[in-house]
Formats: C-alpha cells, sequence, structure tokens
C-alpha cells in the first residue's frame, strides 16, 4: 500500500478560529510525517500566511457564489495537473465545488470534515454532497455524527468521529506562576484565585447561570475572582457587564480577548466552568476544544448535563456535571471542586489521560492515516482508483 500521500485541503473560511486551526494542525502534522500537502482558501487569510510561511504550497481561492464557474474551471485543472490522491474539503461553499470537482476528475479519495452544527437542512444538494461526492464524511463529535448518520441514512463505515487534534506544548507553565501573571495582566493582587471560561460571550441563559452561580461563591470565597476569555461584541459585552453590576459582582468578573497562546490562561485556573453546550451554538467546537485543553492543563471542569458533552464530560469521573441553567446545583459543584482537593485530583490525571489518549494531534493524524488505508484494503487494489 502507498505510505506517503498528495493531500489537498480547501476551506473557503476567512477567520483563524478552531476550524482553521485544526486545519492547520493537520497540514503541518501530515508534512512532519513526509506526506505532501496542498491547500487551497482565501488569499492572504491567517490560515493562508501560515500554512505557506511553514513552506505548504498554498492556492489563493475566495470560493465566494459569483465565481462558481471560475472557481470550478481552476479546479478542474488543478487536479489534472497535481492529481492529489486525497482531497479533504471544510468549508460551506468549497466543499460543494471541490469535490464534485473531484469526482469529475477522478480524485481517488474524498472527504468532507463536517465542521459546523445541526442545523444543517436535507436539501437535494446536501444529500448529493453528503450521499455521492465525497467517499467519508468526518465531525467533531459522536453526537454530530450520529445525527448526520440518521439525517442522510448514512452507514457505520462512512462517517467518523475525529475531534480536533490537541498540540501539546513542550513545557506547561507552572499553575501558581500562570495564576500570578494573569493577576498582574488585571491588576489584581498576586494572590487573587480564578475561576474561568473560555468561548464566546453571548446573553444566553448560560452565561446568566454562571453569573447567578459565582454570586454565591464569590461571597464565600471573596479571593476568587471570575474571569471570561473570548469573543464579546458591542452590545452583547455592554449587557454582560450590566449584568455583573446588577448582581454586585463587577470588580470580581472580568472579560479578556482570548490569548493566541491558550495554555497560561487555562492553568492558571482552579476551575474551568463551561456555562452551556448546545450543538446549535455558533461555538460548539471552541467550546468542546476549551474543555479539552482544560482537562490537559489539569485543571478542574465543570460542565452542564448534554448530549453534546457527554464523550468528553463524564461525572465524578473526568469533571463534575450540573443541571444546566440551574445556578445553585451550579455554585454547589464549584464549591465541590474547590473543597475537595483529593478527589478533585483524581478527576484531573483521569480527564488529562483521557485527553492524550483519545484528543492529541498524534491521535488524530493516526486515525486518519488508517481510514486512507482502510479506503486501499477496501477496494483491493494496491493504488487508489474511483
Amino acid at each position: 500500500m502507498r505510505t506517503f500521500y498528495k493531500i489537498l485541503h480547501t476551506t473557503c473560511e476567512t477567520r483563524w478560529g478552531v476550524t482553521e486551526k485544526r486545519i492547520f494542525n493537520e497540514l503541518i502534522w501530515m508534512v512532519d510525517k513526509g506526506h505532501t500537502l496542498i491547500l487551497v482558501c482565501p488569499k492572504d487569510t491567517p490560515l493562508f500566511l501560515k500554512a505557506k510561511d511553514y513552506g505548504i504550497k498554498v492556492y489563493g481561492i475566495d470560493f465566494k457564489p459569483f465565481s462558481i464557474l471560475k472557481n470550478y474551471q481552476f479546479l478542474k485543472n488543478f487536479f489534472y495537473n497535481e492529481k492529489p490522491d486525497i482531497i479533504h474539503a471544510h468549508g460551506k461553499y468549497d466543499s460543494r465545488i471541490a469535490l464534485y470537482a473531484a469526482r469529475k476528475l477522478k480524485v481517488p479519495l474524498r472527504i468532507l470534515t463536517y465542521h459546523g452544527n445541526y442545523r444543517i437542512r436535507k436539501t437535494p444538494w446536501n444529500r448529493m454532497v453528503f450521499n455521492r461526492l465525497c467517499h467519508y464524511i468526518f465531525t467533531g463529535s459522536r453526537y454530530t455524527t450520529g445525527y448526520l448518520q440518521k439525517l442522510f441514512k448514512l452507514k457505520d463505515m462512512r462517517a467518523f468521529t475525529m475531534p480536533a487534534g490537541i498540540i501539546e506544548p513542550e513545557i506547561f507553565p507552572e499553575k501558581i506562576e500562570a495564576r500570578q501573571r494573569l493577576a498582574l495582566e488585571m491588576g489584581l493582587n498576586p494572590e487573587t484565585k480564578f475561576i474561568g471560561f473560555s468561548g464566546r460571550l453571548s446573553k444566553n441563559k448560560g452565561i446568566s447561570t454562571l453569573l447567578a452561580a459565582f454570586q454565591t461563591v464569590n461571597a464565600r470565597f471573596p479571593e476568587y475572582h471570575l474571569v471570561m476569555s473570548g469573543e464579546g461584541v458591542g452590545e452583547t459585552l455592554k449587557i454582560l457587564k450590566a449584568m455583573t453590576m446588577g448582581l454586585k459582582i463587577e470588580t470580581s468578573v472580568h472579560f479578556i480577548e482570548e490569548k493566541e497562546d491558550p495554555w497560561p490562561f487555562f492553568r492558571a485556573l482552579d476551575c474551568h466552568v463551561l456555562p452551556s453546550l448546545s450543538i446549535k451554538d455558533e461555538d460548539f467546537s471552541q467550546k468542546r476544544q476549551s474543555m479539552l485543553c482544560a482537562m490537559l492543563c489539569e485543571t478542574p471542569v465543570i460542565g452542564p448535563a448534554s448530549d453534546p458533552a457527554a464523550d468528553i464530560l463524564v461525572h465524578e469521573k473526568t469533571g463534575l456535571v450540573y443541571e444546566e441553567f440551574n445556578s445553585p446545583d451550579l455554585a454547589d459543584k464549584i464549591f465541590q471542586t474547590l473543597k475537595e482537593k483529593d478527589s478533585s485530583g483524581e478527576r484531573l490525571e483521569t480527564a488529562r489521560n483521557f485527553v492524550k489518549k483519545h484528543h492529541t494531534m498524534d491521535t488524530l493524524g493516526r486515525d486518519i492515516i488508517r481510514i486512507y488505508s482502510l479506503h486501499q484494503i477496501r477496494r483491493g487494489r494496491p493504488t487508489f482508483q474511483d
């Protein structure tokens, strides 16, 4: 069987979020293993520039709706000249045109990595993409895999759960040092301790629940502050700050921008709380990723009892689970975490081992390579053929 592959990734996204970071991590992992990687994405975006700086061959396409015919012709010529073994399509718009062109040019293995949530509709075009244009679908969670299998009647061997792989830093900052540095950044007493959350800052019930729970916690543990790292724009952030003033906790609650290097933030926390997790959330993948990063940093995790989190957060094993939107229950779980250091320590070890075993980039990369091999074996041929 083939040992090294020429692999193409496409995306229409222009941000630098969880999806783009995942694509970049896959690119560099595969390059380091000896494979040839090519990226097609909008020009001069963060992903485009980072991949180019890493030495990966990149092509700039915007994948705008009015450029469908132009993009299709470019991709047909590209597939004819480059002859990739595999295509991974990641975005809503690029997947349609790229997978269609790849099928026409008989690219041997076509994979759709679905980063979205459940709101996809069973339209004729979506049925074509999921049922005919790709050989396999990758998703970020078992919940999403199950949903797509049911929606499009996919067989088990066509849809696979492939959570984003985490690249673990060689050295983690010491927890005390990280906590003191975070306190210094915000002009607080170096002895300040932190409960935290990383994700999109929205005015949903989950954030309201967290703030109400923290009000109870802060009354008993005034040395603890709540710090929320993420994106919160305009009126939403104003509303959240007004909520803290109404609860009289505004001096102990802080909103900060998401860190480019998240590890010091997660290491600084004594407890990471996920206010809510719904498949409808815009930052569904980011919230799951924040839980995994906190676990890897040996930071206790508390999250809601929800199906989308069930494959990560197991009560009393990898963290604590509370009844969603129940602030007294969440406050109790925070108290339990802060007071019961021994039992929290056992959960920390279990959670860290779980992440290292199932959610690192090495694990994801090996699983992807197995799919490549599976595809060849199932066809019983030494090389790919459509």
